[in-house]
C-alpha cells in the first residue's frame, strides 16, 4: 500500500468508521445522504454523553456541585426507542449513563480543561498527511513539568480497535501539533467505569507512527473495494448496520479488515 500523498486531509471520525467496519465505510462513500446519516443507539448515546461532559466543564467551578447530570442528559437524550435493542434496553442504558457520569465527574469539581471539544488540524511530516482530530478534553497535569498535559476522552462503546486508534492518533497528532507528547492519554468508559490509560514516550511514538501509516494507507483501498471487505470477526457493529442485509449476501471474494 502506498502512503497518502501530501495534502491529504484525514479526519478522525472517518478512521473510526473504517475500523468499525470497512464494508460499511466503503458503501457509505457513494451512499445517499439518508444512508450516511443513519445512526445506531451507541452513536445516539455518545452524543448525549458528550453534551453532558461539555456542559459540566463549561459550568463555573463554584457551581458544579449543583450541576444536574440527569437533567442535562434528558435535554440531549434521544426519543428513538426503536434504535435500541428493546424499550427495557433504552431505559437501562439511560440510567447506566447517568450513574457512570456521576462516578466519572464526581472528582472533577475543580478541574477546568485548557481545550474542550475543539477540532484541531496538523500536518504530520512523517506520514505526509494532515490529520483533523476533535479533542473532548485536554487538561493540565497537577504534577510534573508545567507544560505537561493530559488528553481525555469519554466513550460509550468500549471497542478495543477504536480505543487503540484514538491512543495512537492522539500521540502522533500531539507530537506534531504541540511539540510534546501528552503525559497521559485517558479513555474513560461511561458504561463500564473502566479507565484505560497509556503513557506515551518516544519509543511508543514510533509504534504509533507505524500504526497510523498503515491505517492511512488502507483508506484509499477500502474506498475502492466496496463489496469485498468484511470485518475479520463478528462485531456488535453488525447488528446495528444499515447495510447488514447486503453484507450477508454471498460474495466471490472477501478480505479482512486492518489487522493492527
Amino acid at each position: 500500500m502506498e502512503a497518502a500523498a501530501k495534502g491529504t486531509v484525514i479526519e478522525d471520525y472517518k478512521l473510526e468508521e473504517l475500523l468499525r467496519c470497512p464494508y460499511r465505510y466503503a458503501k457509505r462513500q457513494g451512499a445517499a445522504p439518508s444512508a450516511k446519516a443513519e445512526v445506531n443507539w451507541v452513536q445516539l448515546a455518545q452524543v448525549a454523553v458528550s453534551q453532558v461532559v461539555n456542559a459540566f466543564f463549561m459550568t463555573p467551578e463554584g457551581e458544579r456541585s449543583h450541576f444536574s447530570i440527569p437533567d442535562t442528559l434528558e435535554r440531549w437524550w434521544t426519543n428513538k426507542v426503536a434504535k435500541f435493542e428493546s424499550p427495557e434496553h433504552y431505559w437501562l442504558i439511560r440510567q447506566r449513563l447517568i450513574d457512570g457520569l456521576h462516578s466519572l465527574l464526581a472528582s472533577e469539581q475543580s478541574n477546568t480543561p485548557i481545550i474542550l471539544f475543539e477540532q484541531h488540524r496538523v500536518f504530520v511530516p512523517e506520514l505526509r498527511v494532515d490529520f483533523m482530530q476533535i479533542f473532548q478534553a485536554v487538561l493540565k497535569s497537577d504534577n510534573g513539568h508545567p507544560s505537561d498535559y493530559i488528553v481525555r476522552k469519554y466513550i460509550v462503546d468500549e471497542e478495543e480497535e477504536i480505543i487503540d486508534l484514538f491512543q495512537h492518533l492522539t500521540a502522533v497528532f500531539c507530537s506534531s501539533a504541540f511539540g510534546r507528547l501528552p503525559l497521559r492519554i485517558e479513555v474513560l468508559s461511561v458504561l463500564s467505569g473502566n479507565r484505560l490509560i497509556v503513557y506515551p514516550d518516544k519509543k511508543s511514538l514510533e509504534k504509533s507512527l507505524d500504526y497510523m501509516k498503515l491505517a492511512v494507507s488502507f483508506m484509499p483501498e477500502a474506498s475502492s473495494a466496496a463489496g469485498r471487505l468484511r470485518k475479520s470477526k463478528e462485531s456488535a457493529e453488525c447488528r446495528r448496520c444499515p447495510f447488514l442485509g447486503e453484507c450477508l449476501s454471498p460474495v466471490e471474494e472477501s478480505a479482512e479488515a486492518i489487522m493492527m
